[in-house]
């Protein structure tokens, strides 16, 4: 429950559906807003890795504790100082706060789960989180922008930085447990782990499920808005219908488990019905093409807490953070390739095509490497 509480408050920041409004009411020209969003990636990149390996060897929760309390010092930056400046040292700080928190995360609930005998709850307690994280997210969409407009954009930021600090809070409650001491070199510990993602092919289809078509979710949702103008949907309803879609996604995080374990390779089938509903979505000129958008962002998020979830069983000694920090970092430049070739489409509806089809094609070419002997492991 603490863990949960933990995503629900990390995941509330009600600045995020204004912050680029923020910038622009600050001053900055769009190309400076453009340069600030490229600052943010920079750290998760370069850092991905040596923050997984920092993880494993040094302490999970610390880094937790450390990432909470980055983005918070983010907040108060802004704050003090709405300025070009005191705006990309918040986002190198957040950018930071990302990368210290990918895996160490997930490596400290599955540890502390198995430490109890009950990691086969993992499946459960991270579909929830997810879930918490998602109507947090939710909720900034709805409120963000009105707060911002009563109140002003300073105080939407520090509520933002205070609900930073409350995860710090929640999160000095966790138990730093490590089934496995990593106590070997840096490069060797990477080594393993990413000797463990690419010698078992099952685990490899985990991974590249979560790489590839499990991450569009994640890239069609910086396109969400003109998705949302390209069907007529009113400029003022546009942040409910981003709400609605996180709610979607929660309601996906809490049905995975029991998805799980009613269908073979859940993970790589529901991800393609996923692909294909968001090609009907394009298909389907009437509102009624929103339903299957909409769904493709539901079954997405089944399929990415399925997947963590294999992903987490398979471990054993390896570092834990390091193997899913290395799945991140894969994630990251493969979103790198894919914003690269979606910047060549002339508009909305072909990206959300290409998308699409790129999914489906994904989904089934990776299910091609599937093990063909039925192994414990292989329900991707």
């Amino acid at each position: 429950m603490r863990f949960i509480v933990y995503k629900g408050l990390k995941d509330l920041m009600l600045i995020y559906p204004v912050y680029t409004l923020f910038f622009e009411a600050a001053g900055l020209p769009l190309h400076q807003v453009s340069l600030l969003l490229a600052l943010w990636s920079l750290p998760v990149v370069v850092l991905e890795v040596p923050s997984g390996v920092l993880a494993d060897r040094w302490s999970r929760k610390s880094m937790i504790l450390l990432s909470c309390l980055l983005k918070a010092v983010c907040f108060l930056l802004w704050v003090i100082d709405p300025s070009f400046l005191f705006f990309a040292f918040g986002f190198l700080c957040w950018g930071v706060s990302e990368a210290f928190s990918s895996g160490a995360e997930e490596a400290l609930l599955f540890d502390s789960l198995k430490s109890k005998g009950e990691e086969g709850r993992f499946e459960h307690v991270y579909g929830r989180a997810m879930a918490a994280g998602s109507v947090a997210v939710a909720i900034s969409s709805f409120s963000g922008g009105y707060l911002a407009h009563r109140l002003g954009y300073r105080v939407v930021v520090l509520l933002s930085m205070l609900c930073s600090l409350l995860a710090f809070t929640v999160a000095l409650g966790f138990r730093d447990v490590k089934v496995h001491q990593q106590n070997q070199p840096s490069f060797a510990i990477v080594k393993q782990a990413f000797q463990h993602l690419v010698k078992r092919r099952d685990v490899f289809v985990f991974a590249a499920l979560l790489v590839i078509p499990i991450s569009l979710a994640d890239m069609l949702d910086e396109y969400d808005a003109l998705v949302a103008v390209s069907h007529q949907v009113p400029l003022s309803l546009v942040g409910i219908w981003v709400g609605g879609r996180y709610l979607l996604q929660a309601l996906g995080a809490v049905l995975a488990e029991h998805v799980s374990s009613r269908i073979l390779n859940a993970g790589r089938s529901v991800c393609l019905i996923g692909g294909f509903s968001l090609l009907v979505s394009r298909l389907i000129p009437s509102i009624s093409g929103l339903v299957f958008y909409f769904l493709f962002y539901l079954l997405l998020s089944a399929s990415s807490v399925i997947q963590e979830n294999r992903i987490q069983l398979s471990i054993e000694e390896q570092g834990r953070a390091t193997v899913k920090s290395l799945i991140s970092l894969a994630t990251n430049l493969h979103a790198l390739l894919v914003f690269a070739a979606l910047a060549m489409l002339a508009s909305v509806s072909a990206v959300v095509v290409s998308l699409a089809v790129y999914c489906i094609v994904g989904c089934m070419g990776i299910g091609w490497l599937l093990p063909r002997s039925k192994q414990p492991l292989s329900r991707s």
